[in-house]
């Protein structure tokens, strides 16, 4: 009995590695489609830039949902969300979540009805990812002034999509909470004075973070929780809301203890 529970362990665990990578050669095979097929029959739909990018934004939309939803089918994750309807409905405000795993983004744009997204230079040029991030007019972070120009306009247009953005810049390494935010949502905030929407990410057991290989997979399927928060304004925060880097860094700073006390009441070690 007890040899015939391990060997099932180790065929159930070798699935997953399986599966993993496969979804990972899908999400790759799928990019590339989009770059060099969706992408320009998009653009052949309408002279408009804008709604050439909505267009886009649709298509990442339902192909980042239906990854997700093939990975909860072949049995390598599962998923919840508290507040969904806040994150459905989420226009014109700047969405900033914490960044666990590799497929945070991927999970919340599924969830999104619209949303505009920062990427970093590693996605803009990787000729994977780059039709598709190009196509949808996400903004790219290239660690610039203009960068958070970008993000303050887009949020301003009418009718303006949500922004989201990662503060942390970077994904947790396995064993730690939360990495210190770089300032650069907090500069867009104050700027575009915009609601600010905070989403609460975990992922229980952890996995797909920094540095670590896709295929260690834990020895079970993870756990994405999410849990979306009331949106925030900054004069809520800010007494003197003045654009200045040491409002900057209250507001930073601010952001920052929102989500270490959030995961501290999910008894997460921060």
């Amino acid at each position: 009995m007890l040899k015939a529970n391990k060997i099932n362990k180790k065929a159930n665990y070798a699935w997953r590695v399986a599966a993993t990578g496969f979804s990972f050669a899908s999400f790759g095979a799928g990019g590339l489609g989009i770059a060099t097929v969706v992408a320009p029959l998009v653009n052949l739909t309408s002279r408009n830039s804008e709604t050439r990018q909505q267009r886009a934004q649709q298509v990442i939309r339902y192909s980042f949902k239906g990854f997700t939803e093939m990975m909860v089918k072949l049995g390598i994750m599962t998923y919840s969300i508290e507040g969904l309807e806040k994150l459905e409905n989420s226009r014109q405000e700047l969405v900033i979540a914490n960044h666990p795993t590799l497929i945070d983004v991927v999970v919340m744009i599924g969830l999104m009805q619209q949303a505009n997204c920062v990427v970093k230079q590693s996605l803009w040029s990787n000729p994977f990812t780059r039709g598709a991030v190009r196509s949808a007019g996400y903004i790219l972070n290239a660690g610039s002034q203009q960068f958070i120009e970008d993000c303050v306009e887009r949020l301003k247009e009418e009718n303006a999509a949500s922004l989201l953005i990662f503060p942390e810049g970077t994904r947790t390494e396995k064993g730690e909470c939360l990495n210190e935010f770089q300032r650069g949502a907090a500069n867009i905030a104050i700027r575009a004075n915009v609601p600010i929407r905070p989403v609460l990410i975990s992922c229980t057991p952890s996995t797909l973070t920094k540095n670590e290989k896709w295929y260690h997979v834990p020895s079970q399927p993870f756990h994405i929780e999410i849990k979306v928060l009331d949106a925030i304004e900054v004069k809520d925060i800010l007494v003197d809301s003045e654009i200045s880097p040491k409002q900057v860094r209250q507001l930073n700073q601010s952001f920052y203890q929102i989500f270490k006390d959030e995961l501290s009441k999910n008894e997460q070690s921060c």
